[in-house]
Parts: C-alpha cells; sequence; structure tokens
C-alpha cells in the first residue's frame, strides 16, 4: 500500500496512512504521481536512463555475431522499457543477395528480428547502411535483464566481410 493523498472534487482532500514509505498523489482517485524509495515518478515517466556505445568497430564473416550487451534492471514489473539503437553497417565483397539482419534480443530470446524492409539490407559491395531503430519492451520483471544487439546474415550472407561500425543502445525505463 502506499501514504495516499487524494484531492477529491466531492469530499475535498482525503488522506490515508501507511508505514509503507511510498506517498501517492491522487486527483479523484486516480494516481498522479509516486513519491518512493527509487524517488519522485509519475505514469509516462522517465525513472533511469541507460547507454553503451559498441567499444569497438567489427569485422565478421560468420553470423550470429554479438555486437553489444547491456544489463539493465527495472525499479519496477509495470514499468515498459524503450529502447533506442543505431548503428553503421558496411559490406565488404561478396555478390548481390547477401542480407544482413539485425537481431535485438532481451535474455537470448529475440525481440526483433528484422529491421527495415521485410528483406533485411542487402548492401552492394562497399555500401554503408544507417538505421535507427526503436522497440518498447514489457519485461514484467524487476530482476536482471540482459539486452543484445547481434549481427546475423542470409544464407547467401555467411562468408561475406561485412564491417560494423558505431553501435549504440540506450535503455529508457518509462513508469506504467
Amino acid at each position: 500500500m502506499a501514504v495516499i493523498i487524494n484531492a477529491s472534487t466531492s469530499t475535498g482532500l482525503v488522506q490515508s496512512a501507511d508505514t509503507s514509505g511510498i506517498i501517492q498523489f491522487q486527483s479523484n482517485g486516480s494516481t498522479k504521481a509516486t513519491l518512493g524509495p527509487s524517488g519522485f515518478s509519475y505514469p509516462g515517466g522517465v525513472l533511469q536512463v541507460v547507454s553503451q556505445q559498441a567499444p569497438a568497430n567489427y569485422t565478421s564473416t560468420s553470423s550470429a555475431l554479438t555486437l553489444l550487451t547491456q544489463s539493465f534492471t527495472p525499479t519496477s514489473a509495470t514499468s515498459k522499457v524503450l529502447a533506442f539503437m543505431s548503428y553503421v553497417v558496411e559490406r565488404n565483397g561478396g555478390n548481390s543477395g547477401n542480407y544482413i539482419f539485425v537481431l535485438f534480443k532481451r535474455n537470448g530470446a529475440t525481440l526483433e528480428s528484422q529491421w527495415g524492409n521485410a528483406s533485411g539490407y542487402q548492401e552492394t559491395s562497399g555500401a554503408r547502411a544507417v538505421a535507427t531503430h526503436t522497440y518498447l519492451d514489457s519485461p514484467a520483471t524487476t530482476s536482471a535483464i540482459s539486452y543484445t544487439i547481434v549481427g546475423d546474415f542470409s544464407a547467401g550472407g555467411a562468408g561475406v566481410p561485412w564491417q560494423f561500425y558505431t553501435f549504440q543502445l540506450t535503455l529508457m525505463e518509462i513508469a506504467a
């Protein structure tokens, strides 16, 4: 529970007390903000932000290359996690028809398997693709989560050198 301070249009200021150490501010019974151990929050408010950039550029000819992993622990099981991802990738040879897919995973399970159009990114040799992507996750936990960005290739893409640049992942916890 929580200490509730409710501004009611019918009965005026209504208060209830408990020993939880949490205060809820309400208007006509609808919670507008909460003050708790992790600070002040309100529905839709940002509770925490973490950001990481890949430590180096990667060149790979194999599939399922882990590009970046970020650990994240939500403060509430009802929170959403908004992920902002960006990257630059370049194909360094091979034939047309080789595709790169960038997968976004939570604890090893794929949340998003393709970015861009339905056939992934098809690049001619030396061409660079720049992309940004957002994903809204509902992890429903307060346990540590591992978010991962993985580079993968179509069947014809393995063996073709791909250069990955400037991978960045920013995670924001949004209060429910």
